[in-house]
């Protein structure tokens, strides 16, 4: 009887760490770990297997760019995305994290996985539209045996949650991820990234986070909000299950009239890759640094958000654009009126890194030039007095 064939992806244990007890041990855990979980926003894991000294894992194979590859798109290339696309993205985020937290073994009993890497390069946008989340390689169980060495943190550090950096972790972590990805997609820029390791810790632990809109001013009040909650420090003050902040999600893209179909996800996606980067991309760059926190030294002041001047506005992309009228990425459908830099009272005021006052120039060496100009014209004057073949009505 002919049989079938399946293209999968092969994730292999290099050779040079087999030998590792410790490193088999978590290979497999990953496997058995993965192989619950059955979710169309999750990868599927089919088999664990070993060819001679190599282990592997055979995984679903998604045909489609991560979003860390559509985000560096979209910052070359392509514009900012928009923001029924970026709410379309995150509700399958967050409904893969729904089915990881709540999953139970044969017995009933939660199992209690934390993804612990939440971040761009593994999320897949596949070519169907649906985003998928990969790699729990890292994933922990709150029964597993398990143990993560102390003094070791497990995931990229622009996108661990600041508690993880001191040794508290549970669900709500991965939310954190959530609402740092958010961010990123809706101001087309890094969050928390910086040159090293330590400088992102401290950015991560202690920066200011400004809403969303005071990069973008498309950006509701209503989406801010959602953001902001899920980048609370406090993990109390965070929302507190993927569910809720879907929900939320949810409301947020039928209060705009502009929801986004898996097709229409595929077909943005699509006209994105097939943008040009722009030649003024260096110097969007710049300008873009120049609102970004520094380690360099600068003369900061503390202003109220609403006192922030406005962004400089997107360049716009003359090209044509798919055919679907609620996500033209020039969008031009109706959204709410917001403010550019406006947030609920609540927030914090954030820092403004202005450039040093210009020294006051000194004003002895223009009145000393005025001096010179008056005696040098004076003495000509006299001079010419001696020609005149008239005689003044007054003495000089």
């Amino acid at each position: 009887m002919a049989g079938f064939t399946r293209t999968v992806a092969l994730k292999r244990l290099l050779p040079q760490v087999s030998e590792d007890p410790e490193m088999v041990r978590s290979f497999v855990h990953e496997a058995r770990l993965a192989s619950h979980l059955h979710h169309m926003n999750v990868a599927q894991t089919y088999d664990l297997g070993k060819v001679e000294d190599t282990y592997f894992i055979a995984m679903e194979y998604v045909a489609g760019p991560t979003l860390s590859q559509l985000m560096n798109q979209c910052a070359a290339a392509s514009g900012s995305m928009p923001i029924p696309i970026v709410l379309a993205i995150l509700l399958q985020i967050c409904d893969a994290l729904d089915h990881a937290h709540n999953l139970c073994d044969e017995l009933g009993t939660p199992l209690g996985i934390i993804h612990r890497d939440v971040s761009p390069s593994n999320i897949i946008v596949s070519n169907t539209g649906i985003v998928k989340l990969i790699d729990f390689g890292i994933a922990k169980a709150a029964n597993s045996g398990a143990k993560t060495q102390a003094g070791f943190i497990k995931g990229k550090f622009a996108y661990i949650a600041p508690e993880y950096t001191r040794g508290h972790l549970d669900l709500r972590a991965d939310l954190f991820g959530v609402g740092v990805i958010a961010h990123e997609l809706l101001t087309t820029r890094p969050l928390f990234l910086a040159a090293n390791d330590f400088d992102t810790i401290t950015r991560l632990r202690e920066m200011p986070i400004q809403p969303p809109s005071r990069w973008n001013p498309q950006v509701s009040r209503v989406i801010d909000d959602i953001v902001i909650t899920a980048l609370q420090r406090d993990p109390s003050l965070r929302w507190q299950s993927a569910g809720a902040m879907r929900t939320a999600l949810v409301n947020a893209a039928r209060s705009t009239d502009e929801v986004v179909n898996n097709q229409q996800l595929v077909e943005w996606t699509e006209w994105a890759f097939t943008k040009k980067p722009r030649q003024d991309e260096g110097v969007l760059r710049v300008l873009d640094m120049l609102g970004e926190a520094s380690s360099v030294t600068h003369e900061i002041i503390i202003e109220p958000l609403d006192e922030l001047d406005r962004s400089p506005p997107q360049p716009t992309v003359a090209a044509a654009t798919p055919a679907i009228t609620a996500v033209r990425p020039a969008a031009t459908a109706a959204r709410p009126a917001v403010t550019a830099g406006k947030v609920p009272d609540t927030e914090e005021s954030g820092l403004l890194i202005v450039p040093p006052k210009a020294r006051r120039r000194r004003a002895w060496p223009v009145l000393l030039a005025l001096l010179v100009l008056v005696a040098g014209g004076a003495g000509y004057y006299l001079y010419l007095t001696d020609q005149l073949p008239f005689e003044l009505p007054f003495e000089l």
